[in-house]
């Protein structure tokens, strides 16, 4: 899951063309994404196998891609900061969300880990002081009017409470990617790609007293499909899309994360959605929605004055 590189892009200044091509590749990307939390739930490896398994195949493919194409060059010490730290705080939001996925189940956990645009305003408002206006703290308390509905307080085992909370704050980790990407904006989106996967890789070796590997054919399948398609592939899709298409389109895009996570959970795990997951997923999506597309409407107003 890359989509916090659509934030990036909404550091151009002039909108990129939209095209129906572009569109087409981003509900590609989303709907490959949207299986996820399903393979997850799926399979019987644990967090750090599959964190492990999955960053090895997309680190590689990237780095195969970059020297096929002659992409690579020599960087500061301050890029590689940066790009470690990028790489090492994926590693923390990706297991989060695999523990959250595990707990509380693949609808339960996309829900959670899409509050990050509604953590993303504080994040930003932290490290770049961008106001958060009126309107925003309005969407706050929507959003965590959606997050306390989904909380299966009432039905859910504590466990499966504490996964989703676990996946609320990997969608606040997930929110603190496009503020450390705006610190190495210059690289391209391969290398970009590359410190991700490769730190995060590097993140989940020292997680290998944990991982397991009695694996059947079924898991090995899984994992493969996760790092090949949901990873590499995917991931390639979202960045192209997300550095092409405005901000506020792809981000819009990505919310048709939670039904598709959550009809899938239904068809191939036999989950039950209950109202309250519905109502509380529908709260978080409009909240985020509106904190999108409200500060592109004060955007354009800022920069037509």
């Amino acid at each position: 899951m890359l989509a916090a590189h659509c934030k990036v892009a909404t550091l151009n200044s002039s909108a990129p063309v939209i095209n129906l091509r572009l569109i087409a590749l981003a509900l590609l990307a989303i709907f490959t994404m949207g299986f996820v939390p399903v393979l997850i739930y799926g399979i019987s490896a644990n967090e750090a196998t599959i964190g492990f398994v999955r960053l090895a195949i997309a680190a590689a493919g990237i780095a195969l891609i970059m020297l096929l194409g002659r992409q690579f060059h020599k960087l500061s010490r301050r890029d590689w900061f940066w790009l470690a730290v990028l790489g090492l705080t994926f590693t923390v939001h990706w297991y989060l969300y695999f523990y959250s996925i595990k707990r509380a189940g693949a609808s339960l956990a996309a829900i959670a880990v899409c509050t990050f645009g509604i953590h993303l305003l504080f994040v930003n408002r932290l490290f770049f002081k961008e106001p958060i206006r009126r309107a925003d703290f309005l969407a706050v308390c929507v959003a965590f009017a959606g997050v306390y509905i989904a909380t299966p307080f009432e039905t859910g085992t504590e466990i499966q409470v504490y996964g989703f909370l676990s996946g609320v704050l990997s969608g606040f980790l997930y929110a603190c990617l496009p503020p450390i990407n705006r610190q190495i904006a210059h690289l391209s989106t391969n290398y970009r790609a590359l410190g991700q996967f490769g730190f995060g890789f590097l993140g989940f070796s020292c997680l290998w007293s944990m991982t397991e590997w009695d694996l059947t054919s079924q898991d090995w399948s899984g994992l493969i499909v996760l790092g090949l398609m949901c990873t590499l592939v995917a991931h390639t899709l979202w960045n192209k899309v997300s550095t092409e298409m405005p901000g506020h389109i792809t981000a819009v895009i990505y919310y048709l994360y939670i039904p598709q996570a959550m009809i899938m959970s239904v068809i191939f795990l036999g989950e039950q959605i209950t109202w309250q997951m519905v109502l509380g997923a529908t709260l978080i999506v409009l909240a985020n929605v509106q904190v999108v597309l409200s500060h592109r409407v004060l955007s354009h107003r800022t920069q037509s004055s």
